[in-house]
Formats: structure tokens, C-alpha cells, sequence
């Protein structure tokens, strides 16, 4: 059973769920089923397609002979997982509650498998933002069609136009969010698929975790995740940058900048363990660097 009280407090849900006007016995009975009968099944599935994604990206990369430093080599990691019972039905009160979503107003233990499109959620992972290409390419030999307008990008106003519009839609936000999506049916499921660079990943967690879904309109979070979200696209944008350069300029570049200076970090750590060292001596009476070696004092 699902404890009404502890739940809404713990996912500071109370007036959005008093908003919402939802059932709590629909909500539980959805709850019940989803962690009986599919949650289980749903976490092998996401595992399954997990394996098919990466199997296929490594036949691709076989046929046309990739090599570890060449284009093509943009995906970093895949996972997925299946969502948490609990936060099934945070969603669902939230859609309600928050976003007057008339999709999921009539939700229930029925046809919430179908409502639900992110019930296995896949992420692929990408090292610089033109990866995104080498991820649509992956999706799309394993999947012929996709749910409703996805494939769809969403890009912040300022970012360089990357996308080609003609194979993924482009959307346009102002809360800081990159990502691309994909949902497709897998099964007798639907699946989401997202692909992040590693810099979109990093805003991505902490944004979920700090800001939304609890402090969504704190001044102070808005304006941080804001400037978080600035940095992490002029990062992604230096990753780009910097693998798109090939060897002669590499060279070129060095000679430009040979009067660049660096911490010697082989020789750093000697110094400051004789400074520790010497320190150490002096709070012990009578006592030197080499009587504090021999008794492991430090």
C-alpha cells in the first residue's frame, strides 16, 4: 500500500494533489498494479533494448569500419531503467495538479500503460553536441517510426544551430533544458528514449535534483540553473570545438601557445609531503621527519 500522508509530504505534493482533484484509491490501485505486474517486467525490458542499441551500434560501426578516433565514434554509454512506482504516480499528480494535463485527468489502472510514455526510459549519451547524428542514425536503424512529434530537439534561444530540421523537430525553450527524444513503442510498452552530451547530463541531474520538481519558481535556483545552463552550452560548445581541429592545426595551435606554463604535478606532491613533513616534526617534541617516518605518525 501506498501511505497517502508520508507520500505527499515527502514529495511536497499536498496542494498540487488537493489541485488535481484525483482519486487517492485510483492512484493506488494504479500504483498497486504497476509494482505488482509490470515494474519488474519493464526493468528486464529496458535492459533488453539497452543491449539491442548497443548491439546495433556496434554492427554499424563494423560495416563501415569505424576506427576509435574517427567520426562515428560519438556515443559515450548507454543505460536505461524502468521509472520508480513511486514516482509513476508523482508524475501523474503533477500533470494534473500542476499542468492541467486533460491526457492524464482520466488516467486510470486501465490504460495508464498507454498514457505513460516514459515508463522505460533510455538514455544515450554523447560526447560533443554533433553526436546527436550518430545517435539519430542508431534509433532510427532500429526503429522505423516514432510516437506523435518526436523525434523532437529542444534547444535554448542563443545555441548554435546544429539540427537538421528536416529529420528532427526543433524546440525552442527558455528553461535551460537540452535534450533530444524519441519514443517509441517496444513491446507492449512505450519507451523514451533521450540523447544528452555529457555537459547536458551533468545540468540535467542537477536541475532534477535541486531545482524541479520542488523549487520550479525559486528566484534564486532559477537564476543559478540559468547561468548553470549558459556555461554548460559555451562547454559543449569548446568540446566541439576543440575535436573538430585536425592534426596540422593541432600543431599550429601548440607552437601559439608554447609559453603557456603549467603546475609540474610530478614534482608538487614531493614538495608539499616534505612541507607535512616538516610540520608534523615540530608538533612533536623532540621529534624529526625520520622518527616520524619510522613510527607511521603521519
Amino acid at each position: 500500500m501506498l501511505n497517502r500522508e508520508r507520500f505527499l509530504k515527502e514529495y511536497n505534493l499536498q496542494r498540487t494533489f488537493d489541485r488535481s482533484g484525483l482519486e487517492w484509491k485510483r492512484l493506488e490501485e494504479i500504483y498497486l498494479d504497476y509494482n505488482k505486474n509490470a515494474y519488474t517486467l519493464l526493468q528486464d525490458l529496458s535492459s533488453r533494448l539497452v543491449a539491442e542499441l548497443m548491439q546495433k551500434r556496434k554492427d554499424i560501426r563494423k560495416d563501415k569500419g569505424v576506427g576509435k578516433l574517427q567520426s562515428g565514434n560519438d556515443i559515450h554509454v548507454i543505460y536505461g531503467r524502468a521509472k520508480e512506482p513511486e514516482h509513476v504516480i508523482e508524475k501523474i499528480i503533477r500533470k494534473v495538479g500542476e499542468e492541467d494535463s486533460q491526457k492524464y485527468r482520466n488516467i486510470d489502472v486501465d490504460n495508464y500503460k498507454n498514457i505513460l510514455k516514459d515508463l522505460i526510459g533510455i538514455r544515450i549519451i554523447v560526447v560533443k553536441k554533433e553526436g546527436w547524428e550518430e545517435a539519430h542514425d542508431l534509433i532510427c536503424a532500429l526503429f522505423d517510426e516514432f510516437y506523435d512529434d518526436t523525434p523532437k530537439a529542444y534547444v535554448c534561444y542563443g545555441d548554435r544551430k546544429i539540427f537538421d530540421e528536416k529529420r528532427i523537430d526543433v524546440n525552442y525553450t527558455i528553461k535551460g533544458y537540452r535534450s533530444q527524444h524519441y519514443i517509441i513503442q517496444y513491446g507492449m510498452y512505450y519507451a523514451e528514449i533521450q540523447v544528452r552530451t555529457l555537459a547536458e547530463e551533468v545540468y540535467g541531474e542537477f536541475d532534477h535534483r535541486v531545482r524541479y520538481p520542488y523549487f520550479k519558481n525559486n528566484k534564486f535556483l532559477i537564476r543559478y540553473t540559468n547561468m548553470i545552463s549558459r556555461g554548460i552550452a559555451e562547454l559543449d560548445d569548446m568540446i566541439s570545438t576543440c575535436m573538430q581541429l585536425d592534426e596540422e592545426l593541432l600543431e599550429k595551435l601548440d607552437h601559439n601557445f608554447k609559453g603557456d606554463k603549467y603546475t609540474d604535478w610530478a614534482k608538487e606532491p614531493v614538495q608539499l609531503h616534505h612541507q607535512v613533513l616538516e610540520e608534523q616534526s615540530e608538533r612533536v617534541a623532540g621529534g624529526n621527519i625520520e622518527e616520524i617516518l619510522k613510527y607511521k605518525l603521519l
